[in-house]
């Protein structure tokens, strides 16, 4: 315990910020051995707020299920405002209901919410931090003991509102990103060849979404024409309504995929936008296929042509753990040049540094990513792991060490660094 004591002062000299002093708790466990002890019955809630779509879910449950998978004695909860969700991708676990003050049950602040079970948890994670800072004292509102040395964030992929203590992403301190090993169902929905596209249309981006399937569509006409003959790809509604209701950009499809000589789009009804269906080659734009449930929508990615087309991070993450070998082509949100920039310098992929080449060029036709080394580096299972099982060490020495007790009193009690500085190094061991 003295030589405990030692670490938290030397820790203590090191923080530059307020907030290192809360790194003070889990750092001087680093490196220790974690046996069964020191998590058997520990009680973990995972609290996730979704903010639109599925992506902040599967996060959260890829998360629960390392938890699971590495301390198999504790017990873990998840705690969403959207537990319908989980239901609908077929998601199975502890599951309960945070309540809200408002109508919106979405990308709400902790301070909105209300969990009425009575449960008691030892560590809590609030998984992901979506474009806020957390703050401790919100989080205290939903549950009044929360602190800085049993709560925990998690950022989203290349989180840009410090300071986390699971800051997942790529490059700089992240600890990598949430890879898995899928249970794969089988899909029967489209024979091949055919390639995937899965992005999103949005306000924020205007137009780019547009150009951004413009490019990578005019990249894989040329590269697979004289392949394949007869030719279909997956895409999502939005872009079927557009070419069909946006002559400006149906003229622009025609332009791009000229290689073909009729041109389809399928959805509740086959439309004919070029030739007649009936000799030669042919494109189909399938848009009666998504949205599927994550099980078959992992088996259509593997079932793909090598270049694939996506936007956001779960469905990268997804790509790279199933289908190592795809040539990933990423339509890169303005709020996630972060990520996109730190991929084009980790893989390294030149073509990641500009939205303007990132969805596909015909200039990168050979473009190869040594996908084994990147993960190799940045697999949070490794890098993730040690972390929690520093956190967890100390949740144990929490109850027996009065010095970490008196560290965190000291810091809640704080309003500055200087003081609370001053007050760590007085501390002695009783």
């Amino acid at each position: 315990m003295v030589q405990q004591l030692s670490l938290i002062k030397k820790l203590n000299k090191e923080s530059k910020y307020f907030e290192d002093l809360y790194d003070i708790f889990w750092k001087i466990s680093e490196g220790k051995k974690l046996t069964k002890q020191h998590y058997n019955n520990v009680s973990i809630g995972l609290f996730n707020i979704p903010c639109a779509g599925f992506g902040d879910i599967i996060v959260c449950k890829t998360f629960y299920d390392y938890l699971k998978e590495w301390y198999p004695t504790s017990k873990i909860k998840i705690c969403t405002t959207t537990p319908e969700k989980y239901k609908e991708l077929k998601i199975d676990g502890d599951i309960y209901k945070l309540h809200s003050k408002v109508e919106n049950n979405e990308c709400l602040d902790y301070d909105q919410l209300i969990l009425k079970r009575k449960i008691k948890f030892d560590i809590m994670i609030a998984i992901p931090i979506i474009n806020k800072t957390f703050e401790i004292s919100k989080f205290k509102k939903l549950v009044p003991y929360a602190n800085v040395f049993n709560t925990f964030a998690v950022s989203e992929y290349n989180g840009e509102f410090p300071p986390y203590t699971f800051p997942i992403g790529v490059g700089y301190d992240n600890l990598g990103i949430l890879f898995n090993n899928f249970k794969q169902s089988k899909q029967n929905l489209i024979n091949g060849p055919y390639a995937l596209v899965y992005i999103q249309p949005s306000p924020e981006w205007g137009i780019h979404s547009k150009y951004c399937f413009l490019s990578y569509l005019e990249m894989i006409c040329k590269k697979y024409r004289k392949k394949h003959s007869n030719f279909q790809i997956v895409i999502p509604e939005w872009i079927m309504n557009d070419i069909l209701d946006d002559n400006a950009f149906k003229n622009k499809m025609l332009k791009v995929s000229s290689q073909y000589d009729n041109i389809l789009v399928q959805g509740e009804e086959t439309h004919i936008i070029k030739g007649d269906d009936k000799v030669n080659s042919r494109l189909v734009f399938r848009a009666d296929i998504l949205p599927q449930p994550r099980g078959i929508f992992i088996s259509l990615m593997k079932n793909s042509i090598k270049d694939i087309l996506v936007t956001g991070d779960q469905s990268l993450t997804d790509i790279i753990s199933c289908c190592r070998g795809k040539q990933v082509w990423y339509q890169i949100a303005p709020w996630k040049n972060g990520l996109a920039w730190n991929l084009y310098k980790e893989l390294p992929n030149e073509y990641f540094k500009s939205f303007q080449t990132s969805c596909g060029t015909l200039k990168t036709l050979n473009t190869k990513i040594d996908w084994k080394n990147f993960m190799k580096n940045y697999d949070f299972r490794i890098n993730g792991r040690k972390r929690f099982d520093a956190i967890l060490y100390s949740t144990y020495l929490m109850k027996k060490d009065d010095s970490l007790k008196d560290l965190l009193h000291i810091i809640e009690h704080s309003r500055y660094l200087e003081t609370a500085q001053k007050k760590i190094e007085k501390l002695k061991y009783n």
